[in-house]
């Protein structure tokens, strides 16, 4: 089993996109992105945007060979939309792709007038009907009947979790609970996981004593919770504020067993750029009319992309791999020879996947043309 989680809070957007390879089978869960659309006031900062393009196209790529995919619930950050906003991603992206495979998707006609529009919408344009699949099993995959949204208020607001086994490893994916309902650890613990993939609680919109007793539950639950697995990875909505990103890391320390962010599990450092978005437009501001001239495509983030990384290692947010400015990748990409993907994605989070890095901290020879997944680029 494979897991790669392809979008979260930690990695620069909204969304919980992730990726399971099997023997037989390839599973995406929940194939959408968001940025926060007004946060501080402010629309996604350019740089934001930049990353949420690259993390959009890494979801249209995996979903290409899927054989299975799953959408937990409808909102617009775990789903493909039929009209979505310019960082959102679009049915019509996919839509080659999800014809080709099953489609796995908790009931909606108990939900909300916006979750049942958006399942039709699906539905409509790829010509077949969605499988409902709360409370059944099939092959490696189980999902769960309906479970709280966050603090329990009515079937309008619930989500699907899926459980999939191979060769008695078991992942579970369990999309925006929060940690508030006791009733839904229970469930996840009495599937017996080695890996659980959960949102955390948005503590940025606990500011009221009112939410007290959701903060208490929530912290309790985390900490039952990663008890009874082996890597707890929390992320989503908990980090999408500094607040959230402390609490992850006193969660860190009251556990035994591995607690990750999604970046963590990914081996990289985290971009927490909704958490940072006041910072990045302090930082590096935005012309007035951006927004609108980038919705109408007739302005790009280029500028933004590339001095927003240097922005983040300058005010300590980000620290690049400790063979950066000597690698010779760097030189390739900042010379226009090689796609800035490669710096972006290994050189500046310190993704310790880098074939390089590997060689390199063990003393091994590999070419000037290496690239960080180990291909040999033969133009370079």
């Amino acid at each position: 089993m494979i897991i790669k989680i392809l979008g979260a809070e930690s990695l620069g957007v909204r969304g919980l996109a992730c990726s399971v390879e099997l023997k037989d089978r390839k599973i995406i869960i929940d194939p959408g992105i968001a940025l926060g659309w007004s946060r501080y006031s402010l629309l996604p900062h350019p740089f934001q945007v930049a990353t949420g393009a690259g993390i959009r196209d890494r979801i249209i790529k995996e979903v290409g060979d899927a054989s299975d995919v799953v959408i937990t619930h409808f909102d617009g950050d775990h789903c493909p939309l039929l009209n979505p906003n310019p960082y959102q991603l679009g049915i019509n992206e996919v839509k080659d792709s999800l014809c080709k495979c099953r489609i796995w998707s908790k009931e909606t006609a108990d939900s909300s007038f916006t979750q049942l529009r958006r399942s039709k919408e699906l539905a409509f344009a790829l010509n077949k009907d969605l499988i409902d699949a709360q409370g059944m099993k099939e092959g490696p995959l189980e999902f769960s009947r309906p479970v709280p949204h966050g603090a329990p208020a009515g079937k309008v607001r619930d989500v699907m979790m899926v459980r999939i086994e191979e060769q008695k490893n078991v992942f579970v994916h369990a999309s925006d609970i929060q940690l508030v309902d006791s009733e839904t650890i229970d469930k996840i613990i009495s599937w017996r996981p080695d890996i659980v993939l959960a949102s955390g609680p948005p503590l940025y919109l606990y500011g009221d004593v009112s939410f007290e007793r959701q903060r208490l539950n929530a912290w309790e639950n985390a900490l039952r919770l990663c008890e009874n697995v082996g890597t707890l990875v929390v992320d989503h909505h908990l980090l999408r504020s500094a607040e959230g990103v402390s609490w992850l890391a006193k969660l860190k320390d009251a556990c035994r067993n591995q607690v990750l962010s999604a970046a963590d599990f990914m081996e990289r450092a985290p971009l927490y750029l909704e958490s940072w978005r006041k910072e990045l437009y302090q930082w590096l501001p935005v012309d007035d009319d951006w927004h609108d001239a980038y919705a109408k495509g007739r302005v790009g983030f280029d500028q933004y992309r590339t001095r927003g990384w240097d922005e983040l290692i300058k005010n300590g947010k980000i620290r690049p791999c400790k063979w950066y400015y000597a690698c010779p990748v760097r030189e390739y990409a900042l010379s226009g020879k090689l796609e800035r993907y490669w710096i972006e994605n290994y050189c500046l989070v310190r993704n310790k996947g880098c074939i390089r890095y590997q060689l390199e901290e063990s003393g091994r020879y590999h070419p000037d043309n290496m690239l960080p997944d180990g291909e040999i680029r033969e133009d370079l």
